[in-house]
């Protein structure tokens, strides 16, 4: 009796369980693909107004002229702030693009497994930058600018370059890990079989370009090689971006037509 009834009740339950509300073993969550699709949009352009608040008319590597520009920004610290919030929604797309694809056999989902760590170990320098940046690095300039003698403004101009020393060091360690983030979702992307491997060759070839950046950051600071890297590496991000945001909508929009 024990039996009958325990086997009734989990039918019962299991009854009332629409299609809807749970996934086999190995299928993808379609509200989370549609979140990574817009976190990953948002993130992404979310960066460019914030990117041209930011100040940025001196040389970063001429320290002197990049200070007194930084010290006379009067939203320093939100464009930072700003800046870190829309890394975390890029994240959170890069995660679940790497979760859906940790669902592959073999080399394919080990690559994604790798892929997520360092997307999370990315985001976890960036705040660190951010903090170096956006708020220390502000506060020395500011001392800068309003010491009063020689001496002191010595003294406050050599705290303010070993900050921005740090903030450079961590700029090379952030590039480095988005690129081997972007790197091995790509390559993921292209030995599988859930995504365009178009786009994966596409996400690879970014990896690949922010890693030269990284290394170019950590040898030359913020230079013009760094900068001009940079740029195409950025503008064949975008095509990523959008491209996988597209797919993984296609992809969710696909689940909910299967169990409609």
């Amino acid at each position: 009796m024990i039996t009958m009834t325990t086997a009734s009740h989990t039918s019962s339950g299991a009854s009332t369980r629409g299609p809807a509300d749970s996934f086999p073993d190995g299928a993808d969550n379609p509200v989370l693909l549609r979140l990574g699709a817009a976190s990953l949009v948002l993130g992404f352009l979310g960066q460019v107004p914030f990117g041209l608040l930011h100040p940025h008319a001196e040389d970063p590597n001429d320290s002197s002229a990049a200070f007194t520009e930084y010290g006379h920004s009067s939203d320093w610290v939100l464009v930072h702030l700003g800046q870190f919030a829309c890394a975390l929604l890029v994240t959170f797309g890069l995660v679940v693009i790497a979760t859906s694809l940790a669902r592959q056999r073999g080399l394919a989902g080990a690559l994604a497994v790798f892929g997520a760590l360092t997307a999370v170990t990315t985001t976890a320098v960036f705040a660190v930058q951010m903090a170096v940046d956006g708020i220390a690095l502000k506060a020395a300039v500011d001392v800068w600018l309003s010491a009063a003698g020689e001496a002191e403004q010595s003294a406050a101009f050599g705290v303010a370059e070993g900050i921005r020393a740090t903030e450079k060091g961590l700029s090379a360690l952030f590039h480095l890990n988005n690129g081997l983030t972007l790197l091995t979702l790509g390559i993921s992307i292209a030995l599988g079989r859930r995504y365009p491997r178009w786009l994966g060759w596409v996400g690879a070839t970014v990896g690949a370009g922010f890693l030269a950046v990284g290394l170019l950051t950590a040898q030359t600071g913020f230079s013009p090689e760094a900068t001009s890297l940079a740029l195409p590496a950025t503008a064949l991000l975008a095509a990523f971006v959008i491209g996988m945001s597209v797919a993984l909508w296609r992809r969710g929009a696909r689940h909910d037509e299967r169990v409609a």
